[in-house]
């Protein structure tokens, strides 16, 4: 029997069965893979409704908190969760308008959110126009998580493949928008969204604050070092430590950082901001439970004083202090050639109980700081003080740098009066004696506040 004559033919029958084999099992790890990717998406889709969910009950609780701690740690969990909720929709296949306008909904809902915080570690209680937007933030929640329902109600009835979104995403981007021009959800997003108001408000990421250039300069870090140059600034022990988000659209772009601390209640996680560019925290808040209170302010100071030379900040001074439920706020300013550089402010919070760093804000400082070439004063002292009325007693007066409209500087005078039994903050202009601010200083038990 000749079995040369076999050879090929078997040959290229086994070639045929092995190709065939072959592609069968890429097949199969095809079809396993979009079931795999649909799987992830559809799960990021559940936590992304999760997430608004959240946001829209901790704004509830925040609006009808009793104080201002539990105002604070309810929008900072506001923040959170709207970060979080951005996070999932940006993983997510879809691209339409509606997907860009919730973006920006929920990135200014984190934003404005953070604001207020600030506002509310300051012990400062939110005005009626605060509250007032608030109220309309969590109505659009609201709306949002009710769109979000419905949008996955109809992907599920429609039988829409998250994974062939992508594949055909990846394809034909436009082919993708027509595609999710069907989804009714979208559109009634899409139109209720624009409704929503500008926010304009005073905190660190406000609208009209966005076109404003930081002075702050330095290489942009990874998520790793961020995470380093938290732990390295706090110098606290924290576990669980995560990049819960991504900052964007602000005056400063960052890391949003969750972590826990030993010690804490079940809850109260920490939570942070680092610049991306130059690495630096931007701003830190530790909501734990305060115990009785065991220092006073000169040691709180000292205390706060230490922290920040520690952490690179030099030739900061303490300016103004209040103190609320069992923690110090301290104002620290910037000085140079004996004049205090208002807009160069970190703000620092101590807990009286055992002295811990519970709260920390930099962002005057990381946005205008700079060494200054500080002009000598045109007028005296003397000169300056014949512009105060003659019914004002001067306990005090300095060189002061303080900001103005239009990311404008000024040399003053700052006057430290009383008249009657009140105290006033004037300053006169070190250039021409016009007089620029007055500040009534308000003495409360537990600090000063100006108005």
């Amino acid at each position: 029997m000749n079995w040369r004559r076999y050879t090929l033919p078997i040959a290229l029958g086994l070639a045929l069965l092995v190709s065939i084999g072959w592609g069968a099992h890429q097949y199969n790890q095809k079809i396993d893979y979009h079931t795999y990717l649909d799987l992830q998406f559809q799960r990021q889709f559940y936590e992304l409704i999760g997430h608004v969910k959240n946001a829209q009950v901790d704004l509830a609780k925040a609006m009808v908190a009793g104080s201002t701690t539990d105002t604070a740690k309810y929008l900072n969990d506001t923040v959170y969760q709207s970060y979080m909720a951005q996070n999932k929709l940006t993983q997510l296949p879809l691209d339409h308008l509606a997907i860009r306008r919730v973006e920006k909904f929920l990135s200014q809902l984190g934003d404005y959110s953070t604001a207020m915080v600030n506002k509310s570690l300051d012990g400062v209680v939110l005005t009626d126009d605060e509250m007032g937007t608030l109220t309309d933030l969590h109505s659009y929640v609201n709306l949002l998580a009710q769109e979000l329902i419905v949008l996955q109600q109809q992907i599920v009835k429609d039988g829409v493949n998250f994974g062939d979104l992508r594949r055909n995403a990846n394809r034909n981007l436009q082919a993708l928008n027509k595609r999710m021009e069907t989804f009714n959800g979208l559109i009634n997003m899409e139109e209720r969204m624009q409704e929503y108001p500008e926010l304009i408000y005073d905190g660190p990421f406000s609208e009209h604050m966005t076109d404003r250039k930081s002075r702050l300069t330095g290489k942009e870090i990874d998520e790793k070092q961020a995470i380093d140059v938290l732990r390295n600034t706090i110098k606290e022990d924290l576990t669980n430590i995560e990049i819960a988000g991504d900052v964007q659209n602000t005056v400063f772009t960052g890391y949003y950082i969750r972590a826990q601390k030993p010690g804490n209640r079940n809850g109260d996680n920490i939570s942070a901001v680092v610049t991306r560019q130059g690495g630096k925290l931007l701003w830190y808040i530790n909501p734990r439970i305060i115990n009785q209170s065991r220092l006073d302010k000169d040691e709180a100071i000292e205390i706060a004083q230490q922290f920040l030379n520690d952490t690179g900040y030099e030739h900061m001074v303490p300016t103004y202090t209040i103190a609320y439920e069992g923690q110090i706020l301290i104002n620290f300013a910037y000085k140079q050639d004996n004049v205090i550089v208002y807009p160069d402010l970190i703000k620092v919070k101590v807990a009286l109980d055992n002295g811990e760093i519970i709260g920390y804000e930099a962002h005057g400082f990381l946005m205008s700081h700079h060494e200054r070439d500080i002009p000598d004063p045109e007028i005296s002292e003397e000169q300056a003080m014949e512009r105060l009325s003659s019914a004002v007693e001067v306990e005090n007066v300095r060189l002061v740098i303080i900001p103005t409209a239009g990311d404008h500087e000024l040399l003053c005078y700052e006057f430290r009066v009383t008249f009657g039994e009140d105290r006033f903050l004037i300053y006169i202009d070190a250039k021409t004696g016009d007089e620029r601010k007055i500040l009534l200083m308000v003495e409360q038990e537990d600090g000063t506040l100006v108005i």
